[in-house]
C-alpha cells in the first residue's frame, strides 16, 4: 500500500506547472505554428529549409549530439534554431539576431495556456500560510503569465542544470524553502518526474491526478498521496496548516 495522508507541520507546498496549474494541450504545436509562420515571413531562406517537422527532427538530433544539454528545452530549441540558421546561410550578427527573435516569438507563443480553474484559489490560499514554490522540467515562466506573486521562489531545469526527478531539483528547491524536505508537499501530474522524485528525496509527494489514470507499471511505487483536483488538496493542506497553528 503507498498512498498515505499527509503529515503536519507542512511549511512549503511545491507545484509542478505544465498539465498541474495549466492545460498544455495543444499549445506547444500552436507555439510552433507562429513561430515558423514568423519565420516565413522574417526569414524566408530558413523556412525553405525546414518546416516545422524539420525543426522537431533537427532538436532530436542536436539532443543525441549534445547530451549535457538534453535536459535543457530551451538550450536545445535555441541550439535548433542556429544550427538550421547555418544551413540557411545565416552568419554572425544575422544568426544571433534570427535565434533570439525567433525563440522570444516561440516562448511567447508558449504561454497561452489555459490556468486551471482551481490553480489560482489554490496558490492564494496559500499565499502568506506557507512558502510556495514552481518546479518545472520545461521553460513556463510565471512571470509571463502574471503569476509570480504566489510564488515565493521558481525553479526550472534550464537554470539548474539539472531535470526532475534528479535529487538536485528538490534539495534546490528545499534549501529555497529554508525547511526539511518531510516539511514540503510537493504537487504534479507525471509519476516518474514529479511523484517518485519528490517522495525519493523525503518530500510529501502529491500525485494530481485528474484523469483517474493506474499507476504506470514501469515507475517504481514509493509512498504519495493522490488527487483529482487542487480543490481536494487545498482544503486538506489548509486542515493541516490550521491545525499546526493552534
Amino acid at each position: 500500500m503507498t498512498a498515505r495522508p499527509l503529515i503536519g507541520p507542512v511549511r512549503a507546498v511545491t507545484f509542478d506547472l505544465d498539465f498541474t496549474l495549466w492545460d498544455l494541450s495543444g499549445v506547444l504545436r500552436h507555439a510552433e505554428q507562429v513561430c515558423q509562420g514568423f519565420i516565413e515571413q522574417r526569414y524566408p531562406a530558413l523556412a525553405q529549409r525546414y518546416d516545422i517537422e524539420g525543426f522537431g527532427t533537427l532538436r532530436a538530433q542536436v539532443a543525441v549530439q549534445n547530451p549535457a544539454i538534453a535536459h535543457d528545452v530551451t538550450a536545445l530549441r535555441r541550439a535548433a534554431f542556429a544550427q538550421a540558421g547555418e544551413h540557411a546561410g545565416y552568419t554572425g550578427a544575422a544568426l544571433e539576431r534570427l535565434v533570439e527573435e525567433a525563440f522570444e516569438v516561440f516562448l511567447e507563443a508558449r504561454h497561452a495556456v489555459r490556468v486551471y480553474d482551481d490553480a489560482l484559489p489554490m496558490l492564494k490560499a496559500l499565499q502568506g500560510r506557507v512558502k510556495v514554490g514552481a518546479i518545472t522540467n520545461g521553460n513556463a515562466e510565471v512571470q509571463r503569465l502574471g503569476m509570480a506573486e504566489y510564488f515565493d521562489f521558481a525553479l526550472s531545469a534550464v537554470e539548474l542544470g539539472a531535470a526532475k526527478p534528479a535529487r538536485l531539483v528538490f534539495e534546490t528547491a528545499t534549501n529555497r524553502a529554508g525547511v526539511a524536505s518531510s516539511e514540503v508537499v510537493h504537487v504534479g501530474d507525471d509519476v516518474h518526474s514529479d511523484v517518485f522524485g519528490a517522495a525519493q528525496y523525503g518530500m510529501q509527494a502529491v500525485w494530481l491526478n485528474r484523469d483517474g489514470a493506474a499507476w504506470p507499471a514501469d515507475v517504481e511505487r514509493v509512498p504519495h498521496h493522490e488527487v483529482q483536483s487542487l480543490g481536494e488538496l487545498q482544503g486538506m493542506l489548509l486542515g493541516l496548516i490550521e491545525e499546526h497553528s493552534e
